[in-house]
């Protein structure tokens, strides 16, 4: 009897009272299967606002509750994307330019990212918003309610929101939306979208947020870098404001990022740096605004934000103060940073790293519909050097109605970069994107002159020539099925010649609408080496040119499934010996709380400069009992490093405007060197409070 009231009370919740003002969108279209038919199952969403909050109201229609897919309750899941779900995008400014997106599942399970650049999204951005949803007898029904604070607007800004929404249905493989319904284009590409009145603020108020934070810190010797155990008690401060004229100011004082997920452990088999993603929430606020010449995963970045606060270790330190203030004023988008990184050690018996003063400068403005230049500056680098410093400017065009309904982008950029002890350098480049149905194809190239440094961005190598790009043919079936034959291509000269390389990579992906994948690839490299090269330890690649070839194979299962997994298998040559490499996951929805993934791989590397089998191994188990608590431990260990890392995080939001965060590290090394290097233990417990105003 209970149950039936609950799916009774479910079901009315799309009828229940809004406010006359409210608005209500309902006229969806099929993207996939079949482009430009009617939905076989109604979708409805309304909006408003009450004060300082939108909310959203969602109705689902399904007439076989049974067979919805959500499996999901941990936020910014991928997964989730694949299951029963509706996402929201938002662009307040009405340009196409900069949005904001919202994805909620059948179970309220949270997903959200920052859109840049009319179509590039940072999935790292997370916004504080709330969502519930529930399944009943009609189908499934969500309400989100997001502060309007999030979406960074004056009260002075004129012009109507766009909006865009999409509704995936894996029974059936069918995807619906508001506007944009060419299947080769996704949700957030901008430009498209339904007009809306826009919803601000009726009482505006101070436009303060203060979040104040006391942590407590415990690390042994090994992890505190000092040779002693460290047990420290931190008060921590973080300022958001908004004013009326739509400038957003973020403040940090004394901030620690301890509670950021630890990196997944990759081998470096290259001999340059690796690029690993942002983790820490201070730097993924607005990060958007700081993007420049679509070189967000590059070989040459002007500004990455991990240089700053994180020792060669990965190791973080704490925010002495921080300021960054985001916003538009007479058309131009602007972000501006500046910090002061504490000081402290690094190893025992090395000098401690010096406080840090660093900032960045970014200025874009749009010129028509089609046309952006933008500006960027650095100042100041991680040994604390402020005579360092970068300018650059960009230049982006994008167009999405060309020849009717394709995609066409292209970016063009140019820095130099001045350092007291590496001199002066340039670096340019360019790229063009054409992400379409037929014909597809991207192609990029860069020229990274000698003496290039940007102290605050990420670099591969200076001194060098170097492009890459792709050609296929795109094709979808009725079913939903993409096909795409295509070649990958790349290629790099150092400018004074001594060394090149190349690689010509033909492939066939295929990925039905579930979202299953199959790709079989040949790779065809070669390389020229100046020097010697130590690949692992015992395994030297000699000097000289090389010459090798190998076969690739990819597979993956849609995540939205129970039980999903991928494998990859590698065979053949590598420089003047082979390599073969295993990778297998597998991961285990045991129900909507519960989430195991278990991942084993093997890379055996044959050289006639010797020999290494690489070995990896990673356990993650998820525990979500609702949106507002959840928490995960991390195991990792490889063979190459010989250490086993352990890690734990928990999240719990007791209140809307509370929470407490959890973190343990533990570090210790397995076989003989675990007399050598001691165990690293560190511990953190942290209380939050949102104050709003």
């Amino acid at each position: 009897m209970l149950s039936w009231l609950l799916n009774s009370a479910a079901a009315l919740a799309c009828e229940l009272p809004v406010p006359a003002e409210s608005v209500r969108l309902e006229r969806f279209i099929q993207s996939v299967p079949v482009t430009g038919a009617t939905p076989s199952r109604r979708t409805e969403l309304v909006l408003w606002q009450d004060d300082n909050m939108l909310h959203v109201r969602i109705c689902a229609e399904d007439p076989e509750p049974g067979g919805i897919v959500a499996r999901q309750m941990r936020r910014d899941v991928h997964g989730m994307l694949a299951e029963d779900r509706v996402t929201l995008v938002v662009d307040v400014e009405g340009n196409g330019r900069n949005a904001y997106l919202f994805a909620v599942n059948a179970l309220g399970a949270q997903y959200d990212a920052l859109i840049f650049d009319g179509g590039q999204m940072r999935e790292d951005w997370d916004a504080r918003w709330h969502s519930e949803a529930r399944v009943h007898a009609q189908g499934w029904s969500a309400q989100l309610d997001i502060p309007l604070s999030v979406f960074a607007q004056g009260t002075t800004a004129r012009g109507p929101w766009r909006i865009n929404a999409e509704r995936w249905m894996p029974r059936g493989n069918e995807r619906v939306r508001l506007a944009g319904i060419s299947p080769d284009r996704e949700v957030y590409s901008l430009g498209d979208g339904v007009a809306v009145p826009a919803m601000r603020s009726r009482e505006p108020g101070l436009g303060l947020r203060v979040k104040p934070s006391l942590r407590a810190r415990s690390e042994s010797a090994a992890a505190s870098g000092t040779g002693k155990a460290r047990h420290e008690l931190e008060p921590g401060l973080e300022l958001f404001h908004e004013s009326r004229q739509g400038l957003r100011t973020t403040a940090a004082f004394n901030t620690d990022f301890g509670e950021a997920e630890v990196d997944e452990r990759v081998v470096n088999l290259s001999r340059f740096e690796l690029f690993l993603p942002e983790k820490r929430e201070f730097f993924l606020r607005d990060a958007g605004h700081f993007s420049f010449g679509g070189l967000d995963d590059s070989a040459v970045m002007p500004y990455y934000s991990r240089r700053i606060g994180l020792d060669d270790g990965g190791r973080a330190r704490n925010l002495d103060a921080g300021l960054k203030l985001t916003g538009q004023i007479q058309g131009v988008d602007y972000g501006v940073f500046g910090a002061r990184v504490a000081g402290g050690p690094t190893e025992p018996g090395l000098p401690d790293q010096p406080a840090t003063d660093v900032a960045v400068l970014r200025l874009a403005r749009g010129l028509g519909d089609h046309h952006r230049l933008g500006f960027i500056g650095t100042r100041g680098d991680t040994a604390g050097n402020s005579d360092s410093h970068l300018e650059g400017v960009d230049y982006q065009y994008r167009l999405i109605d060309w020849q009717g309904d394709k995609t066409l982008a292209a970016y063009a950029w140019a820095m130099t970069s001045d350092n007291a002890a590496q001199g002066r350098g340039q670096a340019w480049g360019g790229s063009l994107d054409y992400p379409n149905l037929g014909p597809t194809g991207y192609i990029e190239l860069q020229r990274v002159g000698e003496g290039f440094r940007p102290a605050l961005g990420y670099l591969a190598e200076d001194g060098v020539t170097r492009g890459s790009g792709s050609a296929g043919w795109w094709r979808r079936t009725e079913a939903g099925t993409d096909l795409v034959p295509g070649v990958d291509w790349s290629f790099r000269r150092r400018l004074d010649g001594s060394e090149q390389s190349w690689l010509v990579n033909p492939e066939y992906a295929i990925t039905n609408a579930a979202g299953d994948t199959v790709i079989a690839e040949a790779f065809f490299e070669a390389e020229t080496l100046a020097t010697d090269y130590d690949l692992l330890p015992g395994v030297t690649i000699p000097a000289g040119r090389h010459d090798w070839h190998y076969l690739f194979g990819y597979l993956e299962t849609a995540r939205s499934r129970p039980l999903w997994g991928h494998a990859e298998l590698r065979r053949g040559g590598y420089y003047d010996g082979r390599r073969d490499e295993q990778v297998v996951s597998l991961g285990w929805h045991t129900g909507p709380r519960w989430a195991w993934d278990i991942g084993l791989k093997r890379d055996a590397i044959a050289l006639p400069g010797g020999s290494y089998t690489v070995k990896m191994a990673t356990l993650r188990l998820d525990y979500t009992p609702s949106t507002r608590l959840g928490g995960n431990i991390l195991l990792q260990w490889d063979n190459v490093s010989n250490q086993m890392g352990a890690s734990a995080r928990l999240r719990w939001q007791w209140s809307a405007r509370s929470e407490l965060i959890v973190a343990l590290d533990h570090l210790r090394y397995s076989n003989a060197l675990r007399h050598v290097e001691p165990t690293q233990t560190s511990a953190l417990l942290k209380l939050v409070w949102n104050l709003e105003k």
